[in-house]
């Protein structure tokens, strides 16, 4: 019984030093807009327009270089590498709730700092809205994990809340519809929010692109590195806030790192048929295919720590611009 026991208390202090084994690094949020942007004007109350995650599971990288006849001679052929990256054992719907959770933490942090956050009908029902806006806008609440239409990236919206999205993202009128609100109105602050999940990243630097240019020869290389993306924003009014360089958190991911590389075929002597000499090459492509093994637990608490980290840093923000 007592070998039981202390295996046991082992099993307990394994389980809790491996659940704090997370850390985040250093969060630099910064803020884009005009140089003499604050809120003090403004009443404390925030529109929260919209909240989302994206989470990346995959990625695909290309790289080719056309063939040709050579410099001194010959004939090269064309060469193409392309890397193909899974992330395996996440459950959408887990992402799902964890967007739902993030958006809760979200709320209550603004509270907690002296914000009321008003409700999206104000926004919805705004002036800046009036103008068809039954073709253009959607009050919705987020509907589960769906496609993103970004390749390799699955697309969350907070399910507890209600936003005021565009139909269609890329027309102009979305920006100057939110231009309207910021520049007249003082009675709420408008507020978005965007958060970009990634798992996989280019690590090829630039002079490598470069030398393999000038080679001919087709090169991609990936890696993996876990971090709240610094894709991610934070709207308040005509602010931007970001997290520069991105959030990375510790114990998320093993790192590991992956390449597909294809070299052209030459043919620099051709083949004499007498009255002509021919030359002639094969275009070359290479493929390579990985699944990464994902620890849901793990994946989902990184994301919780980073994301909350961000979130917290870009109200601080706020806080200093409206005090």
């Amino acid at each position: 019984m007592k070998r039981k026991l202390f295996l046991a208390a082992l099993l307990a202090i394994f389980t809790a030093l491996t659940s704090v084994a997370q850390t985040v690094e250093e969060v630099n949020a910064k803020i884009l807009g005009p140089a003499n942007l604050n809120f003090r004007k403004f009443s404390k109350r925030v529109v929260i327009s919209d909240f989302h995650v994206k989470y990346q599971v995959a990625m695909e990288l290309e790289d080719s270089q056309k063939g040709g006849k050579m410099w001194r001679g010959g004939l090269r052929g064309d060469a193409k590498a392309t890397l193909d990256l899974v992330l395996d054992g996440l459950d959408p719907d887990q992402l799902q709730k964890l967007t739902d959770e993030l958006y809760t933490s979200y709320v209550a942090e603004l509270k907690a700092q002296g914000f009321e956050v008003a409700p999206i009908e104000e926004l919805w029902n705004h002036e800046a809205y009036s103008k068809d806006r039954e073709g253009r806008w959607e009050l919705v609440p987020g509907n589960g994990p769906g496609d993103s239409g970004e390749y390799g990236v699955i697309f969350t919206r907070a399910t507890n809340g209600k936003f005021v999205v565009p139909k269609n993202y890329g027309g102009m009128y979305v920006g100057a519809t939110v231009g309207k609100i910021n520049n007249k109105e003082k009675d709420f602050i408008y507020n978005s929010v965007s958060l970009v999940v990634t798992i996989f990243e280019d690590s090829q630097g630039e002079l490598s692109k470069a030398l393999n240019r000038h080679a001919k020869a087709a090169q991609v290389k990936a890696e993996t590195n876990f971090k709240i993306s610094e894709d991610s924003k934070v709207w308040f009014g005509m602010g931007t806030v970001y997290p520069k360089g991105g959030v990375e958190v510790t114990d998320v991911i093993e790192k590991q790192k992956f390449e597909s590389g294809q070299n052209a075929a030459r043919d620099k002597m051709g083949t004499d048929f007498g009255v002509l000499r021919v030359w002639e090459v094969e275009n070359k492509e290479k493929k390579n295919y990985a699944t990464v093994e994902c620890n849901p637990e793990k994946y989902l608490k990184g994301t919780e720590l980073g994301a909350n980290a961000f979130l917290k840093e870009a109200i601080q923000v706020l806080v200093k611009k409206a005090n």
